[in-house]
């Protein structure tokens, strides 16, 4: 997911990823984990990717807030829980500036902070260790 968050900021991939993003979200209910899986990849790329995909997501708000809605069961199991549940959570997030901010600050220290731990591992002992 940090991969795709990381083409949010390349102008040609933006259009790409997005329209692929907003595709997942207007599956049929019973590709409820395309639909989940969407909402989850948006909360990543709010928090994570371009800023301009924040004004994007709320340019669909009627679509993430439709999804509130969601419903699809397999036999007794409730399977659109989920859906409804991220999708609310997306929709209070998008409805809170400070919030954005503070989710975007620490989702970047938690990237400097993995970054900077892989980038030790890298020079560490093992380093040119060849395994023969």
């Amino acid at each position: 997911m940090n991969q795709i968050a990381n083409d949010t900021y390349d102008y040609e991939k933006y259009g790409v990823v997005m329209k692929a993003l907003w595709s997942a979200l207007d599956n049929q209910a019973s590709n409820w984990r395309k639909v989940f899986k969407g909402l989850s990849l948006l909360e990543h790329i709010i928090k994570n990717g371009n800023e301009r995909s924040v004004e994007d997501a709320r340019d669909h708000m009627h679509k993430i807030r439709s999804l509130t809605d969601f419903n699809f069961y397999e036999g007794t199991i409730d399977r659109g829980n989920g859906v409804r549940e991220k999708s609310q959570n997306i929709i209070e997030l998008l409805q809170d500036n400070e919030r954005i901010r503070e989710e975007r600050n620490k989702s970047q220290k938690l990237r400097e902070k993995f970054t900077g731990f892989s980038g030790a591992q890298q020079g560490g002992a093992y380093g040119g260790y060849s395994g023969s």
